[in-house]
C-alpha cells in the first residue's frame, strides 16, 4: 500500500512507524456508544498500517470496551490478534437488540402516534446518546402535562418516572463476558486505565489491568479489587439512558460525565515523552437547535449539561496536550455515521471503513481531494442505507420506506455507480482504503 502513496505520505508514515517504534505508545479511547464502530475502523489503521503496539491504554464508556479488548495484546505463541477480535465484534454486530433492551413501558410509549410524530420533528436533535435522553426527558414531560385519556400511555410514563434508566444495557454485559480475556489483560505488559464515575462520591476513578481501583490522580484507593467486565460496564453506563452498575457498595456511572478523552492517565502513564494517540468517536461539536425562546428550565438546562458541557470538557481536554513533551496525535470524524445507540449493520461496516479512511488522511497528512472523498464515499453509503427506510433507534419505531421498491431499486443502481467511482478515484491516487471494503 505505502508504495502506492504520495511521496509526502509515505514521508508521513516513514516518520510515523519510526516514532512508534523508538518510543511508547499510549491510546486513549473516547466514549461514544455504538460510534465506537469508528473507533474500531482507526484502531485498524493504527495496527495494520502504522503498526503500533500500544504500552498504554485508557478508555472511557465504549472506549473502555475497546481499550480493554486491546489491553489484552497478542495471544502468547498464536497468530490471533486483539484487534482483528474487537473488529469482528463490531462487524458482527446486527440489531439493536445487540446493545440494549426496551421495557414494555417504553414500547408503549413508542407505539403512540403523538411520541412518533415529535420525535420526527425533533431528529436534529438527538444524535448522540446524550442528546436522545434530553429529548426523550422532554417528551416524558409533556405527556404528564397533558395525559392521554385511556390508552394506558399514562400509566407507561408514571412507570417511566420510577425507572432508573431508559434503556437495559443486559446485552452489553453478556457480550463483554463473552469476549473479554481478563487473564489476557492481566499478563499481556499493557498497562491499562478504565475510567468510571462514583454516584455516591462523584469522583472520577480509574480500574487498572490487575483490578486495583485508582483516584484520579493515580493513588490506591484500599478498596476490593474491580473486575475487569464490571469496570468496562460500569464505564459504559450512559447516565439516564442505561442504570448504574453497583460495584462494592457503590454505584458507578459513564466516566464520559468527567472525563471524556483521557488523555491525562494516557499522558501520565508514559511521563514526559511518547506518542498518545487519541481517537474520538463521535463527532466534536454541538449540534444547532431551534429557536429557545420557547424553551423552558429543564430545556435549558439539559441543552447546557449533555450538550454545551461535553464539547467544553473535550476542548479543554485537547488543550492539555499543549504543555506535554510528548507527541500526541487525535483523530476525530467530521461527521457522524450512525446516532449513538443505532446498531445497524450497513452503517457500523460503513463507519468502521469512515475511521480506516479518515485516520489515514489526518496521520499521513493527505491532501484535500482525499479528504474530500472519505467524507463523499461514506455519505453516499449513507444515502444507499436511507433507500431502505428510517433506521429503527431506541425511541423511533421502524417506519416503511417513502420510495417505491422500483423507486428505491433504481436509486440503489445510481447511488452504487457513484460509489464505485469515487472507491476507484480513492484507489487510484494511492490514499489507503480497508482491505475488506474494496
Amino acid at each position: 500500500m505505502s508504495d502506492r502513496l504520495s511521496r509526502g505520505a509515505r514521508r508521513s508514515l516513514a516518520s510515523l512507524r519510526r516514532s512508534v517504534r523508538r518510543h511508547p505508545v499510549a491510546l486513549a479511547l473516547s466514549g461514544g456508544g455504538s460510534q465506537g464502530s469508528f473507533q474500531a475502523g482507526v484502531l485498524l489503521f493504527l495496527y495494520d498500517v502504522v503498526g503500533i503496539a500500544p504500552k498504554v491504554v485508557c478508555g472511557s464508556s465504549v472506549g473502555a470496551i475497546n481499550g480493554a479488548k486491546l489491553a489484552e495484546g497478542r495471544v502468547s505463541g498464536g497468530a490471533s490478534r486483539s484487534i482483528d477480535e474487537l473488529a469482528g465484534i463490531w462487524l458482527g454486530l446486527r440489531t439493536n437488540s445487540d446493545l440494549w433492551l426496551a421495557d414494555p413501558w417504553l414500547e408503549k410509549l413508542r407505539a403512540h402516534s403523538a411520541w412518533a410524530s415529535e420525535i420526527r420533528g425533533r431528529a436534529a436533535e438527538h444524535g448522540a446518546a446524550g442528546s436522545q435522553a434530553r429529548v426523550v426527558m422532554r417528551m416524558l414531560g409533556e405527556i404528564v402535562r397533558n395525559p392521554p385519556d385511556t390508552d394506558g400511555t399514562l400509566e407507561a410514563v408514571r412507570t417511566a418516572l420510577r425507572a432508573r434508566s431508559l434503556l437495559r444495557n443486559d446485552p452489553i454485559r453478556t457480550r463483554l463476558e463473552g469476549h473479554l480475556r481478563p487473564e489476557r489483560i492481566a499478563t499481556s505488559g499493557i498497562a491499562l486505565r478504565i475510567g468510571m464515575v462514583c454516584l455516591e462520591t462523584g469522583d472520577l476513578r480509574y480500574v487498572t489491568e490487575s483490578g486495583t481501583l485508582l483516584s484520579r490522580e493515580g493513588v490506591e484507593l484500599g478498596l476490593e479489587p474491580v473486575g475487569i467486565v464490571d469496570a468496562a460496564f460500569a464505564s459504559s453506563s450512559i447516565p439516564l439512558i442505561f442504570p448504574p452498575t453497583k460495584i462494592g457498595n457503590e454505584h458507578y456511572v459513564d466516566a464520559g460525565v468527567r472525563e471524556i478523552l483521557p488523555l491525562e492517565p494516557a499522558m501520565s502513564l508514559l511521563g514526559s515523552s511518547g506518542v498518545v494517540i487519541g481517537v474520538v468517536a463521535s463527532a466534536p461539536g454541538i449540534p444547532k437547535i431551534s429557536d429557545v425562546e420557547d424553551r423552558g428550565l429543564l430545556d435549558l438546562a439539559r441543552r447546557i449539561s449533555s450538550d454545551i458541557s461535553p464539547d467544553e470538557t473535550l476542548h479543554k481536554e485537547l488543550e492539555r496536550t499543549v504543555t506535554w513533551k510528548g507527541k500526541v496525535e487525535c483523530i476525530m470524524p467530521e461527521f457522524d455515521v450512525h446516532e449513538g445507540l443505532t446498531v445497524d449493520p450497513y452503517l457500523i461496516e460503513a463507519s468502521v471503513d469512515y475511521g480506516y479512511m479518515r485516520a489515514a488522511d489526518m496521520l499521513l497528512d493527505l491532501n484535500s481531494e482525499a479528504g474530500e472523498l472519505t467524507s463523499q464515499i461514506t455519505r453516499t453509503r449513507m444515502e444507499l442505507r436511507g433507500f431502505d427506510g428510517p433506521v429503527a433507534g431506541p425511541f423511533v419505531t421502524t417506519e416503511p420506506p417513502e420510495l417505491s421498491p422500483a423507486e428505491a431499486d433504481e436509486q440503489r443502481v445510481v447511488g452504487n455507480t457513484k460509489l464505485a467511482e469515487l472507491i476507484d478515484r480513492r484507489r487510484a491516487m494511492g490514499a489507503p482504503l480497508r482491505p475488506a471494503s474494496k
